[in-house]
């Protein structure tokens, strides 16, 4: 059911929430506008197991009748592509059962801090040991047993299968994850201070099931009284790089990876970095239809919640403002990117939700029915000057092809913390800067709904000011379609802004039915060198700015209405008792 509340007819055209909650500074007109209409229930989260044509995805499968060839799906990994979920049981001897249990609320695993005395007493040997053994490794509980606890694992092109009701926990111990001597040591600016915690590569590795997997991002280190997340906020200032270890890492040369239905807990920093391509390569005829999407890599159906406790073992808070460089999944981080899924997944998180890394060549994917809580949203950049010669000598470039569609992203959905920055709400956002800069094209975006975003869509050639170089920011085809963003809770009214970089370097943006509920018309958009395709559905703000052309013919009708939003509940850590918000 959709509650709306609605502003006076009477309130000043600039009116804001911020306004509404906090009227100190506000000036008031009497001017009459029209009555806007918030969106702020929060409804049922949906069944992750609908059957039919209620289940994720399954209505615009491409396989599904009258499916849209340039909006569709390919098949669900397991359900929907014959293979059945869940999958057959391995040999018994790649089955391991846990010997820990998993430590209550205020609790963590124990661990000892010496080196020689972790490799036996962790799971990570036997883990590995049957990875190496088998083609698929299940870990299971055991009675009440039902947490394992390990340091780095290598999944070269063999299946994790993390059992409903299993937590993986990542050791705590930062000598196990060593890389340059730095990994777990306060103050230094060193990214590849640590390695990962899984480290995947080959043809066609998978991390499925309906287990959690636990990085333990805000738990002290093993002989510190500090979590990684205070090493990487501690870094915040000079926006250093703290090497704290990835959850899961793609290799490259990483060949179609599935990451299916798993949880995703407190990672040091990202999430998953992501790097796969289709095993037959990246030519023409591989990856030239959606329902292609599949052949690279596909994420679907995960739940990422980070932090996912308001506390932790130590008495110290946890929220997504001090979970800092924790992405979500980011396509395009240590290789290239091409021909994938990302579909029906729920992230919350301290960082970007999605963040497509341009500093190597993103092409051909599909992003859909995806929920968005806390984070920095749906990005692309801030790298995009990647670049790729594929065997048959042609050279990509950059991030094209990516299509976003039923996108909803909800900042009411749980407290960021007292530190947290406007600059942390953000819906959709394209950066780059001279810096790093390069192509970006085709990429539409259709079906948003956005709740308490700061900016809303922000569209930067310059992300980071203090940097210098000669790598522009070449932003071309961007494409809003069906777009709505509302405020309810929020203390700042969202903005839009639309730069290009300079007069040669102008992106190509169609605004269709983008409606902003509570914006400033005159002064809650800011647009620079930039064409604009208007229409046919309307605008609610202005696109007039220095370098800003309106490419003719203006093909707004004045009937369109605001695409209807509906938010969800989203996973959010279990409020202590005694406590409200």
């Amino acid at each position: 059911m959709q509650h709306h509340r609605y502003l006076s007819t009477r309130l000043p055209r600039w009116f804001s929430a911020g306004c509404l909650l906090a009227l100190a500074g506000c000036h008031t007109k009497n001017d009459d506008i029209a009555a806007v209409s918030y969106v702020c229930a929060t409804e049922p989260a949906p069944d992750p197991n609908a059957v039919g044509p209620d289940r994720c995805g399954a209505a615009d499968a491409c396989s599904a009748p009258g499916a849209d060839p340039n909006k569709c799906l390919p098949p669900e990994p397991y359900v929907a592509d014959g293979r059945g979920w869940p999958p057959a049981e391995p040999d018994p001897s790649c089955v391991l059962k846990a010997t820990r249990v998993t430590p209550p609320d205020g609790k963590v695993l124990d661990e000892p801090i010496n080196y020689v005395e972790a490799q036996t007493a962790l799971d990570t040997q036997r883990i590995n040991a049957a990875v190496s053994a088998c083609p698929m490794v299940k870990l299971t509980t055991d009675g009440d047993n039902n947490a394992f606890l390990s340091a780095q694992i290598i999944l070269n092109g063999k299946k994790l299968w993390i059992d409903k009701g299993v937590t993986l926990f990542m050791s705590r111990n930062a000598a196990l994850f060593q890389s340059t001597g730095n990994c777990g040591v306060l103050g230094v600016n060193d990214s590849s201070a640590c390695i990962e915690f899984i480290s995947v590569s080959g043809a066609n590795p998978e991390i499925i099931g309906e287990g959690t997997i636990d990085g333990q991002g805000g738990e002290p280190l093993v002989g510190h009284d500090y979590s990684w997340w205070q090493m990487s906020y501690a870094l915040r200032a000079i926006d250093g790089s703290i090497g704290n270890p990835t959850l899961i890492n793609l290799k490259k040369g990483t060949t179609g990876f599935i990451l299916y239905r798993v949880t995703l807990h407190n990672s040091a920093k990202f999430h998953v970095k992501l790097t796969s391509s289709p095993a037959t390569g990246v030519g023409a005829g591989v990856c030239d239809t959606m329902a292609d999407r599949n052949k690279g890599f596909v994420v679907w159906g995960i739940t990422l919640l980070t932090p996912s406790k308001f506390f932790n073992s130590a008495g110290f808070q946890l929220t997504p403002s001090w979970a800092r460089n924790t992405d979500g999944v980011d396509p395009g981080t240590t290789d290239i990117a091409y021909c994938g899924t990302i579909a029906c997944n729920t992230i919350s998180t301290g960082d970007d939700h999605i963040a497509i890394k341009g500093g190597h060549w993103v092409q051909n994917l599909s992003i859909a029915h995806n929920r968005f809580g806390t984070g920095h949203g749906m990005s692309i950049g801030s790298e995009t000057f990647g670049s790729y010669m594929s065997p048959d000598g042609v050279t990509h470039r950059g991030v094209t092809n990516v299509d976003v569609w039923d996108l909803t992203i909800d900042a009411d959905s749980r407290p960021v913390g007292h530190e947290a920055h406007p600059a942390d709400f953000n819906g959709i956002r394209v950066k780059s800067d001279e810096s790093r800069g390069g192509l970006v094209d085709n990429i539409r975006y259709s079906d948003i709904c956005m709740r308490d975003m700061v900016n809303g869509l922000l569209v930067s050639t310059a992300y980071n000011p203090l940097f210098a170089g000669s790598s522009y920011p070449d932003f071309r085809n961007l494409e809003f379609h069906n777009v709505r963003a509302v405020t309810c809770a929020g203390l700042q009214p969202a903005v839009v802004t639309l730069e290009g970089y300079n007069q040669t370097l102008r992106p190509t943006i169609t605004l269709d039915n983008v409606i902003f509920d509570n914006l400033n018309p005159t002064i809650g958009a800011a647009t620079e060198f930039a064409q604009f395709k208007l229409g046919p559905g309307d605008i609610n703000f202005d696109v007039q700015g220095r370098g800003v052309d309106i490419l003719q013919p203006d093909m707004r009708t004045g009937t369109s209405t605001p695409k209807e939003c509906h938010f969800t509940q989203l996973p959010a850590p279990a409020v202590p008792p005694g406590w409200k918000y």
